[in-house]
């Protein structure tokens, strides 16, 4: 069976600069790290391509993690153990838990809870028995994000009936709002384009969150996927849902794209989509540390965590982690470049 591993010959083709990294993996791990001039080389004429590429979507070509990540940490604070909440803990929770299922989120939180002792987070709620020093807190942060405060939807008798179903619904406000490309994205996909590879979305997050921010405002990333049939969603598209690091919405998306995963590109931000990428035998894994989620002081230690491995039944991590975007379609014309004729499925 053909080695799917990225070779380092590729990486040398594609002149890149890269900055050599270590971790505990036996693999050897770089973080790209290469600077652009303002105006990017015209990409060359389209022709039909091998290569499909498969992005995660939160924190890879969206800033949406840091919306809605901080979403989940103000729905959690008053139920976790950690207190009283800060902005920096706030900032930590987002880059630890970015691509984290809330769901996941809530489970951990109430088995901390259950041995301290402690009540579950439904039975607070229920009971309106959260700390009232906790609330104060909170209760603007809510505001900052266009949120209805808890006290407020209490008194309207509005309060949805539970905190997964109070998260998803405040992650589509913040999200309509606040939701940006990541810097150099739209540039990025219009190399793609023009280059002619065919790409999706393939993401945990559920519908309608993501075309929410594909369509939002400040993002406007309609055109690179014309229809919802161009997301995939791990959360949306599966009964029952198949988080990440399962294989599933990959696999899906490289099926949706008429790709083989041996044959497919995908880039994700997080430790658990890189370990969803490898499960699901996807070629080449991009991690990315460029989104605004993730502070310039931890775009090392999360590069890291995604060469790492540890989601990933096989302990693969992402190949190459790339700082600037706009990086990766040359790093795909070396991939293709790579392949073997026919990358069509079968």
């Amino acid at each position: 069976k053909r080695d799917i591993n990225f070779p380092r010959c590729a990486l040398v083709r594609a002149h890149f600069k890269v900055l050599k990294h270590t971790c505990n993996s036996s693999a050897e791990s770089f973080l790209h790290d290469s600077k652009h001039p303002n105006q990017h080389p015209k990409p060359p004429p389209a022709m039909a391509k091998n290569t499909a590429i498969l992005f995660d979507f939160d924190g890879t070509l969206c800033n949406s993690e840091t919306p809605a990540m901080e979403v989940a940490y103000i729905e959690l604070a008053p139920y976790l153990l950690e207190q009283p909440p800060t902005e920096d803990v706030m900032k930590e929770f987002c880059r630890i838990n970015g691509g984290r299922a809330f769901e996941f989120m809530l489970e951990d939180t109430d088995k901390a809870r259950e041995a301290k002792g402690l009540a579950t987070i439904e039975v607070v709620r229920k009971a309106r028995d959260e700390d009232a020093k906790v609330m104060v807190i909170v209760e603007p942060w809510r505001e900052r994000l266009g949120l209805e405060t808890v006290a407020a939807m209490r008194l309207a008798g509005t309060e949805p009936e539970t905190l997964l179903t109070q998260q998803k619904d405040d992650t589509l406000i913040a999200l309509k709002a606040l939701a940006t490309p990541v810097t150099n994205g739209v540039a990025m996909l219009d190399t793609l384009v023009a280059a002619g590879y065919p790409f999706c979305i393939a993401t945990t997050s559920g519908k309608p969150r993501v075309p929410i921010c594909v369509d939002a405002p400040n993002c406007n990333l309609r055109r690179f996927f014309p229809t919802d049939a161009k997301i995939h969603s791990g959360e949306s598209d599966f009964d029952p849902p198949r988080f990440k690091p399962a294989p599933d919405v990959y696999l899906r998306a490289a099926d949706a794209e008429g790709r083989a995963p041996e044959v497919c590109v995908a880039v994700e931000d997080s430790g658990s989509g890189a370990g969803s990428a490898a499960n699901a035998n996807i070629g080449l894994i991009v991690g990315y540390v460029g989104a605004d989620h993730i502070s310039e002081a931890m775009r090392d230690e999360h590069a890291k965590m995604l060469l790492a491995g540890k989601k990933a039944e096989s302990g693969r991590g992402c190949g190459i982690v790339l700082l600037d975007i706009m990086d990766l379609p040359g790093l795909v014309d070396a991939f293709e470049e790579w392949l073997p004729a026919g990358g069509d499925k079968g």
